[in-house]
């Protein structure tokens, strides 16, 4: 029941955003099958959303649903918008937090449209409402967390995924900079694990990329059967208190990350930059291609807002932003990626047209 629920979503909200991104750009017969065959293909092997109960399969269709409310709240004048898009942004949020600062673009984008005009009576709910939105997800999450177990905090598993890399780049005479206690016989446990499993970057000898595919494949055992469960393990020993020993984990994590990315800067960016290339099917080439559409579509909406200019500038914003914030949280899987394909085709459109326009 709940497969054909999500497939029937996917299927409408695939439909919703055809229809809206065909009208908006004037897309020709063969792009708009292309477009529509893109849609289509996170419902298909290997990915196979429609089955991947209550995360994929609910975050696609959502994540389809909001870009849709976002076109027609930017370049169909319907203000309206500005809540059914702050409503689905606000579920899509819950259901997977890596989107929760959408919101912030969409507000950027607002006012380099509206410009000397953004502060007027209307609009300034419009923009108010898109900026607090990401403090409306913390505080909805916090409250279910509360009423559930007992906590109010936000889901606690963002520092703890978001630690991996620096673990792995770490090494044991950072317990110096580790002033906590417990942190420091956490960290203790956690490094001395991997480094038995030979899962150190010091252990590694390759290049960044052969370092970063070792991290990448062993990122469950690194994050998930490590320092997780060794701080929940850690904690449960001190307080038996259920959920507890999940929330101090992630604190414990949080107060560990910066130590960890300050001692090794150099090296974690390194392994960081190459994650994010993974993600881009392992091409630096189409990262730059869209670092590059990014600043320029930048530039040119700074000089004119036009529907073109800043629909490339958007796609380029959620690409990029998506990419960064999967390579800091965890590792540039398709599962974290996907969302996104069909705005690199669109940015190919939006760039082959500007193109042939000066021919």
């Amino acid at each position: 029941m709940m497969v054909s629920f999500q497939l029937v979503f996917s299927i409408i909200s695939i439909s919703i955003i055809y229809k809206n991104c065909k009208e908006l750009l004037n897309l020709n017969i063969w792009l708009k099958t292309l477009l529509f065959v893109i849609l289509l293909f996170p419902l298909y092997p290997r990915l196979y959303i429609a089955n991947n109960l209550v995360s994929e399969g609910l975050a696609y269709p959502l994540y389809l649903l909001l870009i849709s409310f976002i076109i027609d709240f930017l370049y169909r004048n319907k203000s309206i918008k500005v809540i059914h898009l702050s409503i689905t942004l606000l579920i899509l949020s819950l259901t997977r937090g890596q989107f929760f600062f959408i919101s912030i673009i969409v507000a950027l984008l607002y006012v380099l449209k509206l410009k000397k005009d953004t502060f007027k009576k209307g609009n300034v709910f419009s923009l108010l409402l898109l900026i607090i939105v990401p403090f409306l997800i913390t505080i909805v999450d916090s409250s279910f967390k509360k009423v559930v177990y007992g906590y109010y905090v936000k889901t606690p598993y963002s520092y703890v995924n978001a630690i991996t890399l620096p673990l792995f780049v770490s090494e044991l005479k950072d317990t110096i900079d580790i002033k906590n206690e417990d942190y420091k016989k956490i960290f203790i446990k956690s490094y001395q694990r991997i480094d038995s499993l030979g899962l150190l970057s010091s252990k590694i000898n390759g290049t960044k990329e052969e370092k970063y595919q070792v991290f990448h494949d062993n990122f469950p055992l690194i994050c998930n059967q490590n320092i997780h469960d060794q701080g929940k393990l850690y904690y449960l020993n001190i307080d038996s208190t259920p959920h507890l020993n999940s929330i101090k984990t992630e604190l414990a994590c949080k107060a560990m990350f910066p130590v960890l990315v300050k001692n090794h800067f150099k090296e974690w960016v390194i392994i960081y930059f190459t994650g994010m290339i993974h993600g881009f099917f392992e091409s630096i080439v189409l990262l730059f291609f869209f670092l590059f559409t990014l600043i320029y579509g930048g530039l040119i909406t700074l000089r004119n807002y036009t529907i073109n200019n800043s629909l490339l500038f958007l796609s380029s914003l959620l690409i990029i932003s998506n990419s960064m914030i999967v390579a800091l949280a965890c590792h540039s899987i398709s599962r974290y990626l996907f969302y996104n394909y069909f705005l690199g085709f669109i940015i190919f459109i939006l760039i082959f047209k500007k193109i042939t326009s000066k021919i």
